[in-house]
């Protein structure tokens, strides 16, 4: 992310998380982080784009810090080592969790999709841990693991941020795993059923691969519409190099405000409209 836009969205976070998102102004942001207020339209169209952004950066900001835990550890103890962190680092951020899980802001169909990745994110660490520690016996039941596995983590989230109550953050993922490890070992030894078919699991991350394989197809699509398109040689250039800008820019900065206009070089042409539409639906963006 760029320099300017990294600084935007870290203040952000900071200023919404002691004033709330209605009583944060785009021009306190962008005075706060040194730009002026046309410098912030020029990475953020709009307020809810810039909560957006902040949101997913908030959440990128989590999972590379539990990336940071050595693979080399004992699957147990890096799980452990991880849930600590993620409870240490949703203990500093509180009043910005609490402003989004409270703030009648959030519209749920624009920020849907964007909230349905995030759990999709932490679905698949959940997953990776318990399947390390447990490998392929834990293969039929792997759904039932992940749910309980939530559930415990959740309500300990739940009663840290929402209800105030304090334990020992820095013992929190020892004990988390270890009451984990009672109700996963009792599932798989009682030789019962699992209560949710495994295979719902595919499902999820089907669904997921359906969106971005929808934009690539989006894409693909567009560049073979441009080659049969009527138009002198040059041109189709143009919108070729055009086309090669929009997956960098998707691909590196995702910047909204480039990408809407990149977009609206296509919308000149009739026969390439129906797949730019695609892409920015995908991209949950409004066309210029």
């Amino acid at each position: 992310m760029l320099e300017k836009k990294r600084k935007l969205v870290e203040i952000g976070i900071k200023l919404i998380a002691q004033k709330g998102y209605h009583n944060t102004s785009i021009q306190e942001i962008a005075n706060k982080a040194g730009v002026s207020k046309g410098s912030f339209y020029s990475y953020f169209p709009s307020k809810k784009a810039f909560m957006k952004t902040t949101m997913k950066e908030f959440h990128r900001f989590m999972m590379e810090e539990l990336a940071q835990v050595k693979t080399d550890d004992d699957a147990s103890a890096r799980f452990a080592k991880q849930i600590t962190i993620l409870m240490n680092y949703m203990e500093q951020h509180k009043e910005f969790i609490t402003i989004y899980l409270r703030s009648n802001m959030l519209i749920e169909e624009e920020f849907d999709k964007q909230i349905r990745e995030f759990r999709l994110d932490y679905i698949h660490w959940l997953r990776e841990n318990l399947e390390s520690i447990y490998g392929e016996q834990l293969q039929e039941f792997v759904m039932d693991a992940i749910i309980q596995s939530a559930g415990l983590i959740h309500s300990y989230f739940h009663w840290l941020i929402m209800e105030d109550v304090e334990f020992d953050l820095e013992q929190a993922g020892q004990i988390m795993v270890r009451r984990l490890h009672d109700l996963i070992a009792g599932m798989v030894k009682a030789e019962t059923s699992p209560l949710v078919d495994a295979m719902q699991l595919q499902e999820i991350y089907s669904r997921n691969n359906a969106s971005k394989q929808s934009k690539q197809e989006a894409i693909k699509s567009l560049k073979e519409k441009i080659s049969a398109l009527k138009v002198p040689q040059m041109r189709k250039e143009r919108l070729y190099e055009v086309l090669q800008l929009l997956q960098n820019e998707i691909a590196e900065n995702n910047n909204i405000l480039v990408i809407q206009g990149l977009l609206a070089h296509f919308t000149a042409h009739d026969m390439l409209i129906e797949d730019v539409n695609r892409i920015a639906e995908v991209l949950d963006i409004e066309l210029l």
